[in-house]
């Protein structure tokens, strides 16, 4: 009787003996962060069973958090902290994020510990990017840019500024303890062959926890003259001249005058420029008899008397057998 008894404890002893994780805070709250500044909470973690609690993976939910333990195997009673360091650059608002803790307890295998932290910019701009479409060379164009103030301090804007792009002109104006920024477009001073771009506009305050703020311009010009077709393309065999007709429109039925033409390859002309003011021009693209055998990638590049579109490209491609 004694050994029938003793067959059935020591299987239950050993089903007894398991490991039981337990988190003392499984969430905080950072509450409300400046800036970029990294910041840094420990979770307290132990074991309560009667085995050993093997910690065998630490998953953060993302990238934003790195994590450090204290040891990995935890006896019965004893206890470790995992570090975790949330990177809030980038984010803004309230964030929640999570790091998932992977152990051998078998009623308890993941365990998440959560934090969540509201990020605030010392200085917060509406938005980061500016898309100015539909532009015109004759015409400027403005948008501007709010600068909120986070810490309640006014936002003074020391200067802004667009390397590299003339066309491109910042100014700064106060609204209680914010900023605004203005960029203007200036269509004029846009180079005759963009019709595109993204340029940067760097804004300087005197807040030394947000001393530079980058903003991203994008701008297209309104096209008031347009080819049709807008490419010209052979697969012909060589030797004999070959001819495409394309018209140029204006875009609002205006009058305008196809001043010139040049092209990248000696081979190719351009019959039909110089005529009197029309709202659309008919042109000849001509590729001459003596181009040889081979692949051609070119371009056409017309100037036009139209303020709001000196110059028109048109590629021109060939295969010649």
């Amino acid at each position: 009787m004694r050994s029938i008894l003793s067959s059935l404890l020591v299987p239950a002893l050993c089903m007894a003996q398991a490991p039981v994780i337990s988190v003392d805070q499984p969430h905080f709250d950072f509450g409300k962060l400046y800036g970029d500044a990294k910041a840094v909470h420990r979770f307290r973690i132990s074991n309560k069973g009667n085995a050993p609690l093997n910690i065998s993976r630490l998953n953060p939910s993302c990238g934003c958090t790195s994590t450090v333990i204290g040891q990995w195997t935890l006896n019965p009673g004893q206890s470790t902290e995992v570090e975790a360091t949330f990177n809030p650059a980038g984010f803004r608002g309230t964030v929640h994020k999570s790091i998932q803790v992977v152990s051998n307890d078998p009623a308890n295998p993941t365990v998440d510990l959560t934090f969540e932290a509201e990020l605030l910019r010392e200085i917060m701009p509406s938005t980061e990017a500016v898309f100015f479409q539909d532009v015109l060379r004759t015409s400027p164009r403005k948008a501007s840019v709010r600068l909120v103030s986070g810490n309640g301090k006014p936002v003074r804007v020391t200067e802004v500024k667009a390397p590299g792009a003339p066309y491109l002109h910042g100014s700064a104006r106060a609204e209680g303890n914010d900023a605004w920024v203005d960029i203007l477009v200036d269509g004029s001073r846009i180079p005759a062959s963009r019709t595109s771009g993204t340029d940067a506009v760097v804004v300087k305050t005197d807040n030394p926890r947000a001393a530079l703020i980058n903003l991203t311009v994008q701008w297209e010009l309104r096209a008031s003259v347009v080819a049709e077709p807008g490419r010209v393309a052979w697969v012909e065999p060589a030797g004999r001249e070959l001819r495409s007709k394309v018209v140029l429109k204006q875009v609002d039925g205006k009058p305008f005058r196809v001043l010139s033409a040049r092209t990248t390859n000696p081979v190719i002309r351009v019959e039909g420029a110089g005529k009197g003011a029309a709202s659309h021009q008919d042109l000849q693209v001509i590729l001459a008899a003596n181009a040889k055998a081979g692949m051609y990638s070119e371009k056409v590049i017309l100037t036009t008397d139209s303020p709001d579109q000196p110059e028109v490209e048109i590629r021109v491609a060939a295969s010649l057998r």
